[in-house]
């Protein structure tokens, strides 16, 4: 949602959200008693902080526990390889670190170095044969594949292009992938309220 579409009324985003009016009144009222979001006299939005609201997503989300099918591997031949087999593959977007790097400007220098290559796949148990990764524990992994909660964040099986997720869904992926990255994360919000005020708060 940009800012063009605020303000917006608590029908209109429970229906764009998929849930009740009910549901969606709640929360609009936990998030503005926060200060994530204002609301008008008639209980709609016409403010949303998106910093905020990404770290009050954080705080209920999990990379690994709200995604479905999570696996940890090892990739032996290293990271770059990996990545670059996922070029000619369908079903596939990128998360977390991998995802950032994608999404800064051209020429920005992510502030840490590639560690962990982040995946939503649609079959996350199949991939991990085609890419040849060893399975590992989290606290060693530097590979994690997830079926997604949401599976229309993935493109079909005949697009080929690499594809990132959603920006506010590999935010909240960086804040709690393990080895949680808030640089990177912060980095990525200031290079989006360059182009964005609604990130700037």
């Amino acid at each position: 949602m940009s800012n063009s579409d605020l303000p917006i009324g608590v029908r209109e985003l429970a229906n764009l959200a998929g849930v009740s009016p009910g549901s969606a009144s709640k929360l609009l009222a936990t998030l503005a008693s926060e200060g994530v979001v204002d609301r008008d006299e008639r209980g709609g939005v016409h403010t949303v902080r998106r910093r905020a609201l990404i770290r009050r997503w954080a705080q209920d989300y999990s990379f690994a526990k709200s995604n479905r099918a999570v696996s940890y591997y090892i990739a032996p031949r290293g990271l770059d390889r990996a990545a670059a087999q996922l070029s000619d593959r369908g079903g596939i977007a990128l998360t977390g670190s991998a995802a950032a790097r994608r999404i800064l400007p051209h020429g920005m220098t992510s502030v840490v170095p590639l560690k962990l290559l982040a995946l939503y796949a649609a079959e996350p148990i199949a991939l991990p044969r085609e890419l040849d990764l060893i399975a590992a524990e989290p606290a060693t992994a530097n590979v994690v594949i997830a079926a997604p909660q949401d599976k229309d964040i993935l493109p079909g099986f005949n697009d080929l292009s690499l594809t990132t997720a959603p920006v506010a869904l590999v935010l909240a992926d960086l804040l709690t992938l393990p080895g949680r990255s808030d640089a990177e994360a912060d980095q990525l919000m200031e290079a989006l309220a360059k182009n964005d005020p609604a990130w700037n708060e």
